[in-house]
Order: structure tokens, then sequence, then C-alpha cells
């Protein structure tokens, strides 16, 4: 349970606002979309004036060198966006050095390549003749390439640092600037230079504001909060395969515009070129996502999955509405930018913001394949898009204009994902697209929760904590305090104040299963109140009524609640350290050797087993699949000499409390609650695996059956793991002869996932008619014992 002020804190936001919020994916990644929104939106601006105040001429030709310039740029950059991405957020110390190389090395590629572009461009686009015969026009490109260069770079660095609000604010200028000076020079009589001069002389200025806030504020603050630094060999793979990647897909992108040049004229290329940037400012969506994501996997790994299916529906919501915005409105948004520009250009407008819904899950999934190393895919699926562009665009070009470029950036965007889709579901074999299916559908519900909150559990609790106080002569409650929590069980559970300011937790009983699990409540924290050897605080139950309605009052404890202690890297560990510390001292000072009989197998596992098998399944035989878990843990239990000893029964960090300190990793356990599953025979190990276990499902973010999924799977602690256990290490290897073998591991783990799952149906019915938990939580870690060693269908 909470504290009163730490829920009341929280309850204050809605739903989704609570996720955004807690979420740097979600946060940095929409503070980029609005940036990249911002953005596409005063693009669409500038180019809407740019179309009335100049003549298509000179659109075409102001396009064609803002092309080139931003082709030249993204080259120029070496990968080293994606780089900043992916190490700089564990880069810790080293962070600054790492800025610094790369905006060197992009600043040096920039000028070559735009110096050699002033040479040899203009013997393939003679309209851009006047770079090459004018050397102060050919060295003011060179220039503003460079900084364009480096002011792209530095967005990479604020996603890498996670300062990525600050974008919307940067682009929000260079738009309303570009605005501005476009109207300037509306009147400058070279062809095109007044388009190019108001794009890019805002730059300098911004470029300089931006990384002064890098370097004297953001850096200095910039702590490693990564598990990985990163090392000269995993720099160096960004040179390679994806760099190769990135070559062909800016490639495409600056080729296909003089394509469409070459074979339609400066008309042609103007509506192809306004009708891109409308279409690029859409995938830019996904782009930006994208590039907060790999961020966030750098600074946590272990919520991979969350992240990629956080980041696939929440890049697709807002993707969806403006595809389908511009789709539909296509010729009056090309009317609203000039006559010239309506008619069958809407066409090509739809064919490029279609192709954008392909594209984007190409981009993030690109994004998942590089925190994963697997450059040579990334490689691939853009190689294959610039060969689909050029080797069919061009053609089609030819003969139908612009909109046959249109047609061909869809057909390789579409052929891509087809790829890039059919390697995923290779390699994940039948159970992990099973497990992808399952962690789709829960972050579907989770988003369900989020956009459309859950009613309440019923009528306030207002009047029922204001009676059974006055009857059971408590203080008067403070109706403001009562801050109700969401649980699972069929218990309502409120916090709140008193008149005198003394804190307080009430619970009612809603169902018969839920009586029965407040009943076990009120047994077990009697039992454990005469219990002198716990030596920690676990419930101090004021008063409590089994008639009509099963309730209590019982005293709040200082702290924490632990699920807030372990959302705190610094905090993470050593809070689990001191739960197990405590949690294996009050089984030892409770625990006697015991034989395992069958007796103890009835209760522990097969009786259980019996109420569960009956219910269908479509994934995997539940029967058979629970007969074999029933089976295997009788082979490694059964018989055996064991310290049997009090268990905790549900030791969740919800049901740790701790005090914490003025230092990042200053904790202190305060106390131990919600007893009502504790049995007296517990083998040792048990509670600390399966808080393990929970601690590993609020890390990642997803449902308790995915982490049970992944220890099965690989039956081994990390390095911390192991540490937290060191005050219990001893006595475990006594009980199991080496506590870190994968065989004890497996059934421990598969013990605690049977309590706990066994537990939950008991609680309360909601969980046996939730198909979705049931697949999740049952019949997903069913299909890894069943395939797991010495369990047989």
């Amino acid at each position: 349970m909470m504290t009163v002020a730490t829920f009341r804190r929280l309850a204050s936001y809605p739903p989704l606002l609570q996720a955004l919020v807690a979420s740097p994916l979600l946060r940095n990644g929409y503070a980029l979309v609005a940036s990249a929104g911002l953005t596409s939106l005063l693009g669409l601006v500038f180019w809407g004036l740019a179309a009335r105040l100049y003549t298509p001429e000179q659109v075409g030709i102001g396009a064609a060198m803002i092309s080139t310039m931003l082709t030249l740029g993204n080259i120029s950059q070496l990968n080293l966006g994606n780089l900043l991405n992916r190490y700089l957020p564990a880069a810790g110390m080293g962070a600054r050095r790492l800025v610094q190389v790369s905006y060197g090395l992009a600043a040096v590629a920039a000028g070559l390549l735009s110096g050699l572009a002033v040479v040899v461009v203009p013997n393939f686009v003679p309209e851009l003749a006047f770079l090459h015969d004018q050397p102060l026009a050919g060295a003011g490109f060179v220039i503003a390439t460079i900084v364009w260069t480096l002011f792209a770079l530095q967005d990479s660095v604020l996603a890498g640092l996670r300062r990525a609000t600050i974008a919307p604010i940067e682009n929000a200028l260079f738009s309303l600037a570009k605005l501005l000076l476009l109207v300037v020079f509306a009147g400058v009589a070279l062809p095109g230079s007044g388009l190019y001069a108001a794009w890019v002389l805002p730059l300098p200025l911004l470029l300089l504001l931006v990384n002064w806030l890098i370097f004297f504020r953001f850096l200095p603050r910039h702590r490693m909060t990564g598990a990985e630094r990163p090392d000269r060999r995993s720099l160096a793979r960004y040179f390679g395969w994806d760099y190769v990647g990135t070559l062909a897909s800016m490639t495409a992108m600056g080729v296909a515009p003089l394509i469409v040049l070459h074979h339609g004229g400066s008309k042609e290329l103007a509506v192809y070129y306004i009708s891109w940037e409308i279409a690029y400012g859409v995938y830019l969506i996904s782009r930006s996502m994208g590039i907060s994501l790999l961020a966030e996997i750098a600074f946590d790994r272990t919520k991979f999955h969350l992240l990629a299916i956080n980041a696939l529906f929440y890049t697709l919501m807002p993707l969806a509405v403006a595809v389908a915005v511009i789709f539909l409105g296509a010729p009056l948004l090309l009317r609203l930018l000039g006559t010239q520009y309506a008619g069958e250009s809407s066409l090509m407008l739809r064919l490029l913001v279609l192709s954008c819904l392909p594209w984007s899950v190409v981009t993030l999934m690109l994004a998942l394949a590089r925190a994963n190393g697997r450059t040579q895919v990334v490689a691939a699926a853009q190689i294959v898009t610039l060969a689909v562009v050029l080797g069919v665009g061009t053609p089609l070009a030819a003969t139908y204009g612009a909109a046959g470029m249109a047609t061909a950036w869809l057909a390789a965007h579409c052929l891509t994902l087809a790829g890039l889709l059919i390697d995923l579901f290779r390699r994940l074999g039948s159970s992990g697209r099973v497990e992808l299916v399952l962690r789709l559908l829960s972050a579907l519900a989770r988003m369900r929760g989020h956009l459309l909150p859950a009613a309440r559990s019923g009528p306030s609790l207002l009047p029922d904590i204001t009676r059974f106080c006055a009857e059971e002569g408590i203080a008067t409650p403070d109706p403001g305090s009562i801050r109700e929590f969401r649980r699972e069980s069929d218990v309502r559970t409120a916090a709140f104040q008193t008149s005198t300011a003394e804190c307080f937790i009430f619970k009612q009983a809603t169902s018969l299963e839920g009586a029965a699990a407040l009943s076990r409540h009120i047994v077990q924290s009697e039992a454990l109140a005469q219990n002198a050897g716990i030596g920690l605080s676990t419930s101090r139950i004021v008063a409590s009524r089994s008639s009509s309605s099963c309730s209590l009052v019982e005293r709040a404890f200082p702290g924490e609640d632990g699920r807030v202690t372990l959302a705190t890297p610094a905090r993470h560990f050593p809070a689990l350290a001191l739960a197990i510390q405590a949690i294996g001292k009050i089984h030892r000072s409770t625990a006697r050797i015991q034989y395992l009989d069958d007796g103890w197998m009835s209760r522990w596992v097969d009786d259980d087993i019996a109420r569960v098998a009956p219910s269908r399944s479509l994934l995997v035989d539940r029967a058979g699949g629970l007969s074999g878990f029933r089976d295997a843990q009788h082979r490694f239990w059964a018989g055996r000499p064991m310290p049997l000893g009090l268990g905790h029964g549900d030791f969740a960090p919800g049901n740790l409390l701790f005090l914490v300190g003025p230092g990042e990793a200053e904790v202190k356990l305060s106390a131990i609650i919600d007893w009502e599953a504790a049995c007296p025979d517990a083998p040792p190990g048990l509670d600390e695996i399966f808080l393990l276990l929970t601690a590993r499902a609020q890390r990642s973010g997803e449902e308790f059956g995915f982490a049970v999924r992944g220890l099965l799977s690989e039956p081994r602690l990390s390095s911390e793991e192991q540490n937290t256990m060191e005050s219990s290490r001893s006595a475990l290897d006594n009980a199991y002869g080496a506590f870190t073998d994968p065989k004890v591991i497996h059934a421990l783990c598969g013990l605690a996932w049977w309590r706990h799952v066994a537990a939950n149906l008991q609680k309360s019915p909601r969980f046996a008619e939730n198909p979705l938990w049931m697949a999740v939580n049952i019949d997903l870690v069913l299909s890894t014992f069943i395939r797991s060693q010495g369990v047989e269908r």
C-alpha cells in the first residue's frame, strides 16, 4: 500500500497523463513528435507562402538547393545521430567527449561533401550551375551545409540526454524565423536564393544557443544510468553496416527529387516537393518516437518489450489520425497552397501519405534492430528501399511524373516491411509468435485503461469509514483525506487521516472470496503479533468485524510504498537486499527440518491444480500442462528433508514499506504488510524468488507471467540479483546443495508462480473470467514448462 501523501499526489492525475508523466519514452518521444509536428505545420505554411510569393520555377530551384543540402547534411552526420541515441545515455563522464568528437567528425564530413557537391552536382542538374559559377554562392552553400548538419545532430544529443523537451522550442523558433525571412527575401532576383537564404540564416544563432545549454547546463548534470558504457568496438559497429544503411536511405530521399526534376522539370518538382514535405512531416512522428525508443532502451534494457510495444501503439494512434485527415483532405489542402498544386497532384500526396504507415513501422523495427546490434538488418532494409525507389521510381517518374515516384515510395516501404516481418516471425518461432501476440494484447489492455479509465469500484467509502470509526471509537475521519487504492482482489482498500492527523487503512470485503481473504488477514495478523521472533512490524489492526460485510481498520505504517522505492534505480537492489535479509531471518527463526510428504505436496500443489485443470485453453493443453508441472514439482520436492518455516506468501514490492533518506541509495525497511497468504511450512527461498520475479515484472512494466516465462526459459539470476541474496545464500545452499543450480531455480520459480496464480484465483472470480489474464499468467507459463527439462505433455 502507499502512504496517503504518495497516493494523493499520483491519484490527482488522469490515467493517460500519469502514463505520459511516468514514461520518459512517451514524454521525450511526444516532445520530439510535437517538435516534428510544429515544424511540419510551419513548414507547410512556409511552402504555401513560398508558392504565393515565388514562381513555380523559383520554388523548384529553391527546393532542389534545400533538398541537396539536407541530403548532404544527413549523410555527413555519419550515422552519429543513431550512435548518440544508443550510447550517450550510458556514456557517463565520457558524454562530453563523445558529443565533441561527433560534432567534429560531422562538421569535417559536411565540409568535404558539400564542397564536392558544388563541383559535381551542376554537371547533372544544370539548374544549379550558379553554385559552381559564383564562388560566394558555393562557399555559402558549404558553410550552410556544415551548420545544418550540426543543427540536425544536436537533436540526437538532446534525446540521448533525455532533454528532448527543448526540441519543440528550438524548432518553433527556427520555423518562425524562416517565415519572416521568406517574406523579406521575396524580391531577390537570383532564382531560388530567397527561399534558400530564408531557410539557412536562422541556423547559426539557434545552434549556438542550444549548444550552450548542452555543454554548460545538461552535460554537467548527466550521470551514468545505463548498464553499459560504449567501447571502441561497439562504437565502430555503427560506422559499418548501419552507416551503409543510412547512406542508402539518405541517397533515396535526396536523389528522388532530382529524378523528378530531370524528367518533369522544376514545376513538377515544386508539386512533388511540397507534397513530400507534408508526408514527411507525418513520417517524423515515428522517427521521433524511434529516437526516444533507442535512447530509453539504452537507459534500461529490462523494459525492452514494454518500450517497443508502447512505442508502436503510441506512434500509430496519432499517425493513423494524421494519415486519415491528409488522405481525405488532400485536394482541399493542395488547393489552399495554390491552384497550380491542385488537381491530379492530390493522388501523389495520397500515395505519399499512405506510404507513411508501413514506413513508420519499419522505422521502429529498425530502432529495435539497432538496439540489439543487428545492424546488418538495418542496412539490408534501407538498401532494399533505395533499390525499389530508384529502380521502380525512375521509369515510373519518366512515364507518370511525380505520381510515379510516390508510387515507388509506397511499394518500397511495403516490401521492406514485409521482409522485416517475415524475418521477425522466422526468428521468434511458434512460441515466440504466441508470446508476441499476448504482449500486444496486454499492451492494448493497458492502453484501454489509460484512455478509458475504469469506473470506480463502488460508491464512496466515506459513509462506511465514518460509521465504522464512530462505532469503534476511532477519531472522526477527514473526508478530504480518503483515497481508495485499486486492488485486484475483492477487498476495497482506502487510506485516510483522522481529525487527530493519524493515518489509517480501511479494508472492506465485497464478496465471499474477499471476506475469506480478509478473515485470513485478521487471523494471521493476530498470530504474528504474538510471535516475538519476527522482529519486524507486520500489522496493527485497531478494530475488525465479520458481521454483514467483513471489514477492519489498521494503523498505517510510516514509509514509502515498495513499488515507488524500487522504481528508483539507485535504490532498487539495496531495497531488495534489505527485504530478502528480513524475510530470510524470519524464515530461519521459525524453521524446523521436515520431510516433504504427500500431505505437503497436496497442500502446496495438487489441491489447487484440481480446481484449475478442467478449464479450457486455446493456446495449450492446460490439463496436460498442469499434469506435467505437477509431476515435475513432485520429482523435485517429494521426500526431501527441508527446513520449513514461516513464509509471507505474497512477498511483492507492494507489501513492503521503506524509509527513504536523502542519499540516492539510502533506504531502510520499515514494515512487511498484508500477511493473509502466510503459511508456517514454506520452503526456504520461495519468498525471495517471488520477490525477484515481481521486481522483474515491475521493472519491465509487464504482466507477472512474462517474468516467470523469462526465468524459466533462462533459469539464472543476474549478478545484481545474486548479490541481493547474499544474506540467505549460506542457508539456501545448505538446503538445496547449490541455490544457483538451474534445477533449483526452476523448481522454486514454478512453485512461486503456482502459489501466486492459485491465490489470485481464490481472491476473486474475475481472474478466471479474464481470458487474457489466464493466457498470460497460466497458459504462457505452462507452454514453457512443456518445453522445459523434465516436463512432458
